[in-house]
């Protein structure tokens, strides 16, 4: 038996190969030494962590199969759990126990947990697992890329940039959804020249009723192809989102789309950052000025504190000057914000500002275009990040 379940771990989805972390005492992951030597386990990420520590936030790995050591009677270790599963809803989590208690697996299991495995580790029961998360994840529908967008203040462009970046991704071939979670402030629809019966609000309240038919009666279908979910017509309390229901919101629309991107209020609560822990891409939109940068150091630092892979979070300068004295310039800002930009824009405020009173795209008012040329630019340079094809 065990040299079939080795067979079948070499031929598992590279995804879970490769996004494998085993979270234990040290004494138990000299265990997994010789399940290491297998296909499967090859990868694996190896976290020694003691009962009564806590799981840090850096620590829970952005996707893929966590097998997490926990001990009822030690509360820090139960604790890892409930981080693993608020900070990253689509982990699959499997416990691993010293001593079996089925009431507290099945009470486990209720809360999300996919398995429960024995310690010390048994190399089959391990494989085991691993491999049933593996192929239900097969067959699953795969998840489209998640893309966030940002700004460190109100007002910095973050509506204009999405809109304009899913445009642009869908004249590119590719079936895009734009959910406006800007509860308070959102506009999305307002400059796309749309006026919603339903938004974000029916699926937020519709509990596990939710689902596809629910779902395309919200979507309106802008010219672009975008299909939007609009934000509130009246003002939504932003900390009355519960995170597991904006959980299933996320996970029906990335199963219809190519890519789906996010606008995000400026003030980030706890479900927008676990928001963020979720995506493929997040795109911080910042201007030269002092306030605007000093804030996105603030926000840079805030990602990192949660544990926020910084590698997915790009830099964008918006409407961006090039004076020759007494400005700060890009090669400032990246010094600034110790990031790499991806990518700038052309400032464009009055022509954006006629198109949007009218409910229009910039390219749909103006023949040629500075911004929507930056845009295309990043469109590409988003794509080539998140490894998909442009067109």
């Amino acid at each position: 038996m065990g040299d079939r379940l080795r067979q079948k771990a070499g031929t598992a989805p590279t995804g879970i190969r490769r996004e494998l972390t085993v979270i234990a005492a040290s004494r138990f992951l000299d265990a997994t030494a010789s399940a290491a030597a297998t296909g499967l386990l090859a990868d694996a990420r190896l976290i020694p962590l003691e009962l009564a520590e806590d799981l840090a936030l850096a620590q829970v790995p952005h996707s893929g199969v966590v097998v997490v050591h926990v001990d009822p009677t030690v509360p820090a270790s139960m604790r890892r759990v409930e981080t693993l599963r608020s900070r990253n809803p689509e982990l699959s989590v499997i416990v691993a126990l010293e001593q079996t208690d089925l009431r507290l697996v099945r009470t486990l299991i209720r809360g999300g947990v996919v398995d429960a495995i024995s310690l010390p580790f048994a190399e089959e029961e391990l494989l085991q697992a691993v491999l049933a998360v593996a192929e239900q994840a097969s067959d699953e529908t795969r998840l489209a890329p998640l893309v966030a967008v940002v700004r460190p203040l109100g007002g910095g462009g973050a509506t204009t940039l999405v809109t304009h970046l899913a445009a642009g991704f869908a004249a590119a071939g590719h079936s895009c959804c734009l959910i406006d979670l800007d509860l308070q402030l959102g506009r999305a629809s307002e400059v796309m020249g749309m006026a919603p019966r339903r938004t974000i609000t029916d699926l937020l309240e519709a509990g596990t009723a939710i689902d596809a038919t629910l779902l395309d009666a919200v979507i309106q279908r802008h010219a672009s192809g975008v299909g939007v979910i609009s934000a509130p017509s009246d003002i939504f309390p932003i900390e009355a989102v519960n995170r597991d229901q904006l959980g299933r919101v996320l996970a029906l629309v990335r199963g219809q789309y190519d890519f789906v991107f996010v606008d995000l209020p400026a003030s980030l609560t706890n479900w927008s950052l676990s928001l963020l822990a979720q995506a493929d891409e997040i795109l911080l939109l910042t201007e030269q000025g002092l306030s605007s940068l000093r804030q996105a150091k603030r926000l840079l630092g805030l990602f990192e504190a949660v544990g926020i892979d910084d590698a997915r979070v790009s830099v964008v300068v918006n409407r961006v000057q090039n004076k020759l004295f007494g400005a700060i310039n890009v090669s400032d800002v990246e010094q600034a914000l110790g990031k790499n930009i991806l990518g700038v824009l052309r400032p464009e405020k009055n022509a954006i500002a006629v198109a949007q009173d009218q409910g229009l795209l910039l390219h749909e008012t103006s023949g040629k275009s500075g911004y929507c040329a930056d845009v295309a630019a990043l469109v590409q340079k988003v794509c080539n990040r998140i490894g998909t094809s442009p067109s």
